[in-house]
């Protein structure tokens, strides 16, 4: 029997000061994750505004906390490209044969693209010191899903997220000094946070022809589509829930997005209404979610899904009234994990 109170649920404005106290050590560059009490509190305010649809607001955050405490933020951005494009590079592959004389070239290109028009967006993953390797990361991306699955009209029929790029041991961008940077001429985090308010300056000083990686250092290309190292373990956990790669790298660091159909995810494929209670030792370990909007609560237990037995233990830390508790599988199950996450 779990004997903490793992709870996954929308930010409120009482959590401003508890989420400031740890992402306010967030590194520089982490532009998703609001650092300042400003930033925190207004997207919070962007997320409750969200609920009630109102006009240009477009972000759901949310917190896990463990025994009231809360150690990470998650979020969804509800739609790309509404009024802004969302801009990313597209990697292709190209050859030539030469018969006289005898010769082959093979090289890659990268090209602005706006192929994640309409999707929505899972971003902003930040865990405090205290809820790292805890397993309370797991529960914060994949409580993402349920909350998706529980409001599923008010969502895209596709999913993405942009993973970190790549950095040397030093935290320099190999993709942004050697490519990015010669079109927008101003540092990384400026242009990153800049971004942020309005992506029109990308495509106003990227080129829109094709860019010819064989031309630039041949780290370029190796770090094209490669995730920060810190970074790999999210990618991977979003992977096991039916996430795949794509040729699609970040503008700025060169980090991949992968993508997924909203109704292919894991959560979506097993998700279902628990008949019964009864003792469920020993079985996989399942997201339990509850209520809708900000009546959602999800938090993780051991349940039988062929038999839509749950654990009343799990499933009373997050009922709702007379809300139905669902369980879902949160990862391919032939994927097998050492590591706590």
């Amino acid at each position: 029997m779990d004997t903490h109170k793992d709870i996954f649920r929308l930010a409120q404005k009482a959590d401003i000061d508890a989420i400031l106290e740890f992402t306010s050590t967030a590194r520089e560059g982490l532009t998703n994750v609001p650092n300042t009490r400003e930033r925190v509190t207004a997207q919070v305010e962007e997320s409750l505004e969200t609920l009630k649809e109102k006009k240009g607001a477009n972000r759901l955050l949310f917190i896990v906390e463990r025994d009231n405490v809360v150690l990470g933020i998650s979020a969804i951005i509800m739609k790309l490209g509404g009024e802004v494009p969302f801009y990313n590079f597209k990697r292709s592959r190209h050859s030539g044969r030469a018969t006289n004389p005898k010769l082959a070239i093979d090289y890659d290109t990268l090209q602005i693209t706006t192929d994640f028009y309409a999707y929505s967006e899972v971003a902003s993953l930040f865990m405090a010191k205290a809820g790292r390797g805890t397993g309370l990361a797991r529960l914060l991306s994949a409580g993402r899903f349920g909350y998706i699955q529980n409001n599923r009209d008010s969502f895209q029929d596709g999913l993405m997220a942009e993973i970190l790029g790549w950095t040397d041991e030093q935290g320099v961008s190999p993709f942004w000094k050697h490519l990015a940077s010669r079109f927008i001429q101003m540092d990384f985090d400026n242009a990153d946070k800049l971004s942020t308010v309005d992506k029109r300056f990308i495509v106003d000083l990227l080129p829109a022809l094709p860019i010819m990686l064989n031309l630039l250092p041949p780290i370029v290309s190796d770090c094209t589509g490669r995730p920060h190292d810190n970074s790999r373990p999210a990618m991977n956990m979003l992977k096991s829930i039916g996430f795949e790669e794509t040729d699609m790298c970040d503008v700025f660091d060169g980090g991949p997005a992968v993508r997924c159909q909203t109704d292919k995810t894991w959560i979506a494929r097993t998700t279902t209404e628990i008949e019964s209670y009864g003792d469920v030792d020993g079985h996989e370990r399942c997201l339990y979610s509850c209520g809708t909007g900000m009546n959602f609560r999800a938090t993780v237990g051991p349940a039988n899904l062929v038999k839509k037995i749950g654990d009343e233990h799990t499933a009373d830390k997050i009922r709702n009234g007379t809300d139905p508790v669902f369980i879902a599988q949160m990862k391919e199950p032939q994927i097998v994990r050492n590591e706590t996450i």
